[in-house]
């Protein structure tokens, strides 16, 4: 952390304004500016030895770890249940590696925090795009719906790619008893398959109806019916390419979180292995790629509000 903000940080700390204020309040109260005078002196002595020694910052260290860890408890517990099975149980194996990566025995302990850090980020990172996931899948399930007459497919089972009645819960022993809520909202495949699949009876009905237009425009003599029907076909390619991308980013959604896995697991087989420069190296290819997903999704997010007004 900058000396600026260790300054500004050692300033702001409780014991620190307590201080100064009850020098102010005792100055005031016995009309003497020594007390303020000596709390000045201190307070350029405490600026000046404190804010670089390592006690402190030690306790920065701590005090940020712990705020990343609220704020991912809190998102954990927002985003969790959303989550499919498969995804909560990747996402629960990914924290008991990050829990006994930490119990590691290193001479560092700087750069083992970096790299901690950066774990912590990327588990972070797990949750929003696998929440992502599911509310990219979700649409694209909401389009094959209602391209296939509002006629839901059959749902797919974890990863096999099989089909099977919801109804029958010999088929997936993880389904609810009959009136308990759903576990999670999604029940798509988790592999490339079920977007796969999906996308093109979406695609192949969108090509049929712009096809159809097509023919009935080449045939139409009316302005007014013909400029209704040109409209209709730029809406239908516009929904069919709004489909491509989400089913591109549904895809490299689920790449990255491979690759998160994988990267925790290499960080795990390697911490003793290789020297800190390599693994640090290592994990922040991953975090910059992890940045590139988060600002694809960003420039997506217009788009993604537009579909949701107007399925409103």
């Amino acid at each position: 952390m900058p000396k600026d903000n260790r300054i500004t940080h050692a300033f702001k700390e409780s014991y620190n304004t307590v201080g100064i204020a009850a020098a102010v309040a005792l100055s005031a109260a016995l009309l003497n500016p020594v007390p303020l005078f000596a709390c000045l002196v201190a307070e350029a002595v405490y600026l000046l030895f404190v804010p670089d020694s390592k006690w402190y910052e030690v306790r920065l260290a701590k005090r940020y770890d712990a705020e990343v860890e609220d704020r991912r408890r809190n998102l954990k517990e927002q985003v969790f249940p959303t989550l499919r099975p498969e995804m909560q149980e990747r996402f629960n194996r990914l924290e008991t590696m990050r829990a006994q990566i930490n119990g590691q025995q290193v001479s560092d302990a700087t750069w083992f925090r970096e790299v901690l850090r950066k774990l912590d980020y990327l588990l972070e990172k797990f949750l929003l795009f696998a929440s992502k996931d599911v509310q990219f899948r979700s649409y694209l399930r909401s389009v094959r719906d209602e391209v296939s007459g509002g006629r839901p497919a059959p749902q797919t089972n974890g990863g096999s790619g099989g089909s099977f009645d919801v109804r029958d819960k010999r088929a997936n022993p993880k389904q609810p008893l009959p009136g308990s809520p759903p576990a999670y909202s999604s029940g798509a495949d988790s592999s490339d398959r079920w977007v796969q699949q999906t996308t093109g009876e979406i695609v192949a009905h969108y090509d049929s109806e712009i096809a159809e237009i097509s023919e009935s425009l080449a045939a139409e003599q009316d302005y007014d019916t013909k400029a209704v029907l040109e409209k209709r076909r730029d809406v239908l390619e516009r929904r069919r390419e709004f489909v491509g991308k989400m089913t591109k980013i549904v895809t490299n959604l689920n790449h990255q979180l491979e690759l998160v896995q994988d990267t925790f697991g290499l960080i795990s087989d390697e911490i003793r292995a290789r020297s800190p420069e390599q693994i640090l190296a290592d994990i922040e290819d991953v975090v910059d790629q992890t940045d590139a997903m988060t600002s694809l999704l960003e420039e997506v997010a217009p788009y993604e509000q537009m579909s949701a007004r107007m399925g409103t």
